[in-house]
């Protein structure tokens, strides 16, 4: 079958739940967490599953867990900042200021506002022409496309399935209701 697959896998399902959830409440890395989901060469199937041009659906996954975790927990963007300026204008002592920013900081990134990697660059945006500017721009957004793309897909999925049970319970009751009715006359 020709193109990209249309469902997740087990071990995708588990390598996204593992990313953003880690183990026991902690952080893991990604190959950490594609190790745990049952990857043999665990260190290049971490790195390219997070990767929306290979995988878009693992990526959407990804982002739909973290936004599931955002509502759930009243995580926003504005309001992390709105609690870290007021860690950082409050008149405590120390230790609870350094408690209350440790503890928000977390929260940010349990959402996913933090980011830990390293970049290694050679040369400055600044250095870029017109060219290479619209080419960098064009590339991220055709990444961000592939993840919009791959999330739509996972949600009319998911509806699909909802509303397939919905006609499975509707069948088997008109179905146990002219059986009633059967059984009586």
């Amino acid at each position: 079958m020709p193109g990209p697959r249309k469902h997740l896998t087990p071990k995708q399902m588990k390598f996204a739940q593992l990313i953003v959830y880690g183990v026991e409440g902690s952080p893991i890395t990604k190959t950490e967490a594609a190790r745990l989901a049952g990857y043999s060469d665990a260190s290049r199937e971490g790195s390219i599953m997070t990767n929306p041009k290979h995988y878009p659906l693992v990526c959407a996954h990804i982002s739909n867990l973290r936004d599931e975790v955002r509502h759930k927990y009243g995580i926003s963007f504005e309001a992390h900042l709105e609690e870290l300026g007021k860690i950082r204008d409050s008149k405590k002592d120390n230790r609870n200021l350094a408690a209350a920013a440790t503890t928000e900081i977390a929260r940010g990134k349990v959402a996913g506002y933090y980011i830990d990697q390293k970049i290694v660059r050679h040369g400055k945006i600044d250095d870029l022409n017109l060219d290479q500017l619209y080419e960098r721009m064009r590339t991220i957004k055709e990444k961000n496309e592939k993840v919009l793309e791959a999330k739509e897909l996972l949600n009319s999925s998911e509806e699909s399935k909802s509303e397939s049970k919905d006609m499975t319970v509707k069948i088997s009751l008109s179905s146990h209701k002219k059986s009633d009715r059967d059984s009586t006359s």
